[in-house]
């Protein structure tokens, strides 16, 4: 998945990646609200997942240690 902008994930602890089977040297974002793989609209850069998105079973961003930074460039660039 290409991005054009910094997104919530870069910050939470929850963000995982795993190989993605369809295409090789590609990963897919997941976490615990997005076991099958985080939505474009979130991954994407223009969702803010410190508030509800369809699916996410009331799993919400969690701040990563250190990464307020990330925070901040996600804020900043939202559209």
């Amino acid at each position: 998945m290409t991005r054009w902008r910094p997104a919530i994930c870069d910050a939470c602890a929850r963000l995982r990646q795993r190989v993605d089977p369809q295409a090789a040297g590609r990963y897919v974002p997941y976490c615990e609200a997005f076991p099958e793989g985080v939505p474009a609209e979130v991954y994407g850069g223009g969702f803010d997942h410190r508030y509800e998105y369809p699916g996410d079973g009331g799993v919400r961003f969690a701040l990563r240690p250190t990464a307020e930074g990330a925070v901040r460039a996600f804020e900043l660039r939202r559209p």
